[in-house]
């Protein structure tokens, strides 16, 4: 048997647990997405046993794409959630109510290979800097805007996790919005900056039929995207201003909708960044994100752990 797996190529599988779909890959080595399946996040994380429903799911991938086939090395999942140091554990998932203080890892043992859990931004910020090339020495920020807001920090290259595992959490600086935030707090950037926050300005002030897809475009000039915009370089700058980052990603879904107003953004960051550095030296690289982007992240965290026999490759 283990003569057979030396001719079996390696490979792991990554996953992308998002707000809607929960994205699934099989990824070689060379970071090629070989084979991948979707399916409704709460359709597989939904219920009262989420761990139970997911080894499911994968035991049925695993059967139809990797036995007898490949080399099965290790699982590596992103999680749109509070990750605990150890990152073995979620401990909170605002819109999954089944996914709290869930052991991720003795849940999928069943399979017999290494798990790797973190939260999702983080495979994504150490995806983007493997592809762009990113000198590993200085400050990344990595800030990416979708259904919800999420910020990654890693210093030297290695992801910053912080005494509980929830370091990065910029969308939480308190900003005096009036809103309580999914976290249970009040007044939590996020409530203002998140894509689900723009969406419900919209469609309070056009209904409920307002396509959000033109936002940038339709309604550029109006009040509640400026206001938008403000609380969005209030969580930049304030990140800017204590990091002095030597990379700023911008990621996500809504910074690639058409007619994002990237100069307007950088003209309230820069107005809030401190002079005369790093303010004159601010540069923001915009990404272009594939839907499996979060998968590969995934794969290739997981990939340099198994390579370097540390189960915590990316933890500061």
């Amino acid at each position: 048997m283990t003569e057979l797996l030396d001719f079996q190529e390696s490979v792991v599988i990554g996953i992308d647990v998002g707000g809607t779909n929960l994205r699934v890959g099989l990824v070689d080595e060379h970071g090629d997405l070989l084979d991948s399946y979707i399916v409704g996040t709460q359709q597989t994380l939904g219920g009262s046993d989420p761990m139970r429903s997911l080894a499911d799911m994968l035991q049925s991938f695993i059967s139809q794409s990797v036995v007898g086939r490949y080399h099965l090395r290790a699982i590596a999942i992103g999680f749109p959630s509070m990750v605990d140091e150890t990152r073995r554990k979620v401990i909170r998932t605002t819109f999954i109510e089944g996914l709290q203080n869930i052991d991720v890892v003795a849940g999928l043992n069943r399979f017999g290979v290494p798990v790797f859990i973190d939260r999702d931004v983080n495979m994504l910020l150490h995806y983007d800097a493997h592809r762009l090339h990113l000198p590993p020495k200085g400050v990344w920020l990595g800030c990416y805007v979708g259904t919800g807001m999420g910020f990654s920090l890693a210093f030297d290259g290695r992801i910053l996790v912080g005494k509980h595992g929830v370091a990065g959490e910029l969308g939480h600086i308190p900003g005096r919005t009036g809103l309580r935030c999914g976290c249970g707090n009040e007044g939590c950037i996020e409530t203002k900056t998140a894509g689900n926050a723009l969406v419900a300005s919209l469609r309070e002030r056009y209904g409920p039929d307002e396509p959000i897809e033109a936002v940038f475009v339709d309604h550029t000039d109006e009040p509640f995207i400026d206001e938008w915009l403000e609380y969005l370089a209030i969580g930049f700058s304030t990140a800017i201003n204590m990091l002095d980052p030597t990379a700023i990603l911008v990621g996500g879904g809504v910074p690639q909708m058409s007619g994002f107003p990237k100069r307007r953004l950088e003209e309230k960051i820069r107005r809030m960044a401190r002079k005369p550095v790093p303010e004159a030296d601010l540069h923001l690289t915009y990404l272009e994100q594939g839907p499996y982007d979060g998968v590969l992240g995934s794969a290739l965290c997981a990939f340099e752990a198994l390579n370097t026999q540390d189960s915590k490759v990316l933890v500061s």
